[in-house]
């Protein structure tokens, strides 16, 4: 069994919105990526987990982790066995509980690619966890060449009541040339049902800027 921990870095930004909430934002550690698998990582549990919440990722080899669902816990993996589609993600939380990804439309049901500055909120895409395929490409899905975008997230925020208490979020990935999947960062937004923009990576040097900038911008508010 291969099982390496990865430890990331979480900084939390202030947003330019009317809200009081941030973008709370993950950065992976450098390859981060799922490999490849030939027997299906739905088999064996090998692949990148992490959780939008709690900011865990992890590089994983046999066997699933536990707990397996957990709110805003996904799972990305290639799988060359059953789906004969090699870049996947799974939902790890509860669909009932208003955990998903946000397919592209009624009748495009793959998860949607989205780019920097586009917005995920309640209007974004077809949103019915549960209701989709975890197909990213390159047979179906909307991945047919390899490269970089977002996955919208639906996260339901663990203190609410109903499958409505969720969060907007994105994992920002690529799709490698041989359809592994490298995890680049993912976030939300704290504020339930406020939408979210999806960020680019910020640059190192700038890492450090982000706490103290957030504090003095939340203490202006």
């Amino acid at each position: 069994m291969r099982k390496a921990i990865l430890l990331a870095a979480a900084v939390t930004t202030a947003t330019a919105t009317m809200s009081s909430g941030a973008l709370v934002y993950t950065i992976a550690p450098p390859g981060t990526n799922s490999g490849t698998n030939p027997e299906g990582g739905i088999v064996n549990g090998t692949g990148v987990w992490f959780n939008v919440l709690t900011g865990y990722v992890e590089v994983r080899g046999e066997l699933f982790p536990t707990p397996l669902f957990t709110d805003g816990q996904y799972f990305l993996f290639s799988d060359g066995r059953f789906f004969g589609n090699p870049a996947n993600i799974f939902v790890q939380g509860f669909f009932s509980r208003g955990n998903g990804v946000v397919y592209t439309s009624a009748t495009n049901l793959n998860p949607a690619r989205f780019a920097v500055g586009d917005v995920i909120g309640p209007g974004t895409g077809f949103q019915s966890p549960g209701a989709g395929f975890p197909d990213l490409g390159p047979n179906f899905g909307n991945w047919p060449t390899p490269g970089q975008g977002s996955l919208g997230l639906t996260i339901r925020d663990p203190s609410g009541d109903t499958a409505d208490d969720i969060f907007y979020g994105f994992a920002d990935i690529t799709v490698e040339d041989d359809y592994s999947i490298t995890l680049n960062a993912f976030g939300y937004e704290n504020v339930r049902r406020a939408p979210v923009t999806v960020r680019a990576i910020p640059e190192p040097g700038t890492l450090g800027l982000l706490a103290p900038l957030a504090l003095a911008l939340a203490r202006r508010r």
